[in-house]
């Protein structure tokens, strides 16, 4: 989305996705960060670092947090460095996703929940306020999950109504600004802020989408969320079962016991957040995706090592489950030629904090070592730049094992990068994959041509529309193309009036996503049948590439 908005100067709804079209109704906040990361050079070098910031802002809330709670400085380390370095969360640091995001400003935001409960005041609520529009505007997941902040929020707010209750407007003003845009847009375009989700409120449709909830979820199934699958197969590490799953069911009741001479509202509700976490994951959020669960995963490890003060549970102890779990995490991260650099990295990352524990970063803040960091910085990354531009297309070859793309569409962006020239225009199809299409320096021009008379073929212009699928990805398929749908009527002569239209010059055609045997879009049939306007130049087992013949 940030290469079309880049291209086309605005940040309107952008190009449908193929095969999933709902991400072009999503919120947009962290897509924005990236359209800045992307701004300087062209290219995506630095936004694929544009969740590295997060990671220190979570650890940093987290930290904050800690100690705000009451944990020693060494033990506030041990708690983010063995989060840090959870396997699933630490692997995010290579991708431009935003689920980090996510889990980095929820503990932003329940850090300055906490500042707010030493001392109410504007300015706390303020940068509260801030923090919280950012998340909300992050991605619709956050919505359930800011439930929980408001509701520490509104008992902080209700205790000094008269100190900071004026504001209220204000820090409403703010939350919405920072985190609306992308619902109200959806509203305007369409009167419904969760498009293309109906919302049901007791059973009746308070906004009208064209899928339901139900068929949301119908991709997932109990087994997604199985114990044994979170534990062993996502990759949360031993620090789950060692710390953050204990924490869940010991914190209220240790906290109960004892520390009744210091309870408050804030302390129980704390111990209560990681808890109904997970049951807004397991029963509100209709993805099974364990990405959802870092800010449980952080809380839990801050809630470990304050029941483990409180039962005094032996530092030496911790220290040996602390030294397990990185090694956990270090096989879990390196395979291969990978693990030399994930264990040399696993384990700075963890010396750096054992030795910041134990010392005072005050240095850190002089002239000198600021315009030092910066300096070496700013160095490193023009050299590493200059390689990234060379090897752009060349590194998504080499990094099949670990990155999670197939081969056959690896070779196909890089035959299509060489081919290429700038301003070419590429009509696309299949998986919803477009990015690697826009080759170096965003050359391309990328979009989906409409099947049928309604082009672009966005959501909310097919009035009559309604999805519905089961947990096969074929019958999700098959209920695009239904008549009223946004691949319904399609109709050969439409499609090439269309794609001609927008002077196409390469049809890049993927298999299906996701479905159990390999099937390819109606396009790659009437571009087969069809070798008078289409001229195959490209082909793998699950990607076809044609020359469009004008």
């Amino acid at each position: 989305f940030p290469v079309y908005w880049l291209k086309t100067g605005n940040l309107h709804i952008p190009l449908t996705v193929n095969c999933d079209p709902a991400p072009s109704y999503y919120p947009i906040n962290g897509s924005l960060l990236y359209l800045w990361f992307m701004l300087p050079l062209k290219n995506v070098f630095i936004a694929d670092l544009g969740q590295l910031p997060f990671f220190v802002i979570a650890i940093l809330s987290l930290y904050s947090l800690a100690r705000k709670i009451g944990l020693s400085r060494q033990y506030s380390f041990y708690a983010c460095g063995l989060f840090l370095i959870i396997p699933n969360f630490f692997k995010q640091m290579e991708i431009a996703y935003v689920d980090v995001m996510i889990g980095a400003l929820f503990l932003a935001c329940l850090n300055f929940l906490f500042s707010l409960n030493e001392r109410l005041d504007f300015k706390h609520a303020l940068i509260f306020s801030i923090s919280l529009g950012l998340f909300l505007g992050i991605k619709s997941v956050a919505l359930p999950y800011s439930v929980l902040l408001m509701i520490l929020f509104a008992y902080l707010y209700l205790k000094n109504i008269r100190g900071i209750g004026v504001y209220l407007p204000v820090f409403l003003l703010i939350i919405f600004a920072l985190g609306g845009y992308s619902y109200l847009r959806n509203f305007l375009d369409t009167a419904n802020p969760l498009y293309p989700l109906d919302y049901k409120l007791f059973g009746k449709v308070v906004f009208k989408g064209v899928v339901d909830m139900a068929t949301w979820k119908a991709h997932f199934t109990l087994k997604d969320y199985s114990f044994f699958k979170v534990l062993f197969r996502e990759g949360l590490g031993l620090q789950t079962i060692f710390f953050v799953l204990p924490a869940m069911f010991l914190s209220l009741p240790v906290v109960l016991l004892k520390k009744k001479k210091a309870l408050n509202f804030s302390l129980i509700f704390l111990t209560l957040v990681p808890g109904l976490l997970y049951l807004i994951y397991r029963y509100v959020i209709p993805l099974a995706n364990v990405r959802y669960l870092y800010a449980l995963m952080g809380l839990g490890m801050v809630l470990a090592f304050y029941i483990a003060k409180i039962m005094n549970v032996p530092l030496k102890l911790l220290k040996i489950l602390a030294v397990i779990c990185t090694l956990d995490s270090m096989f879990k991260l390196g395979s291969d030629e990978e693990l030399i650099f994930s264990a040399i990295l696993t384990f700075a990352f963890f010396a750096l904090f054992l030795f910041l524990g134990r010392k005072k970063m005050s240095w850190l803040i002089k002239p000198r070592a600021v315009l030092s960091i910066f300096i070496i910085a700013l160095l490193a990354l023009f050299i590493l730049e200059r390689d990234y531009r060379k090897n752009e297309y060349s590194r998504y070859v080499k990094m099949e094992d670990y990155s999670g793309f197939w081969p056959d569409a690896t070779r196909a962006w890089e035959w299509l990068n060489q081919q290429s020239t700038i301003g070419n225009n590429i009509a696309y199809v299949g998986r919803p994959v477009p990015f690697p299409l826009f080759g170096t320096d965003f050359k391309n021009n990328v979009y989906y041509v409409s099947v049928n008379n309604i082009e672009p073929a966005k959501l909310h212009f097919y009035p009559k529309s309604r999805y519905s699928w089961g947990s096969d990805f074929l019958s999700q398929q098959k209920s695009f193309e239904e008549d009223n749908n946004y691949r319904g009527n399609a109709d050969y002569q439409v499609w090439l009036s269309n794609l001609l239209k927008r002077k196409t010059e390469y049809l890049f055609v993927y298999s299906l996503h996701q479905t159990e045997i390999l099937l390819f879009p109606v396009e790659d049939d009437w571009a087969k049948s069809h070798p008078d306007k289409f001229n195959p130049v490209f082909s793998n087992e699950t990607v076809h590439i044609y020359r469009v013949n004008a």
